[in-house]
């Protein structure tokens, strides 16, 4: 008798649903708080991450950085992906 084991979607899916979720979550807290400006607490973002540095090699130039800029509305647009992969 086969397994019924329940499998997920692989880490490639989670990390693009987190992404999305986080990308959604910004845009509709952006909207949220142009609605309504007394929400602006929640509309503030914090920046984590590693600032931009450049190494300039004379025949090339390489650039690295990351930068995270969340909000309130990132953070529930995160979990709300991750719930929605869960029910995957």
């Amino acid at each position: 008798m086969p397994s019924r084991a329940r499998t997920y979607p692989g880490w490639q899916m989670l990390l693009l649903l987190i992404v999305m979720g986080g990308i959604i979550g910004s845009w509709i807290g952006d909207a949220v708080v142009r609605l309504w400006p007394a929400l602006g607490i929640l509309g503030n973002v914090q920046s984590v991450g590693l600032p931009t540095m450049t190494m300039d090699l004379h025949v090339f130039s390489l650039s690295f950085g990351f930068m995270l800029n969340i909000n309130f509305f990132s953070i529930l647009g995160f979990i709300l992906a991750w719930v929605f992969f869960k029910r995957l």
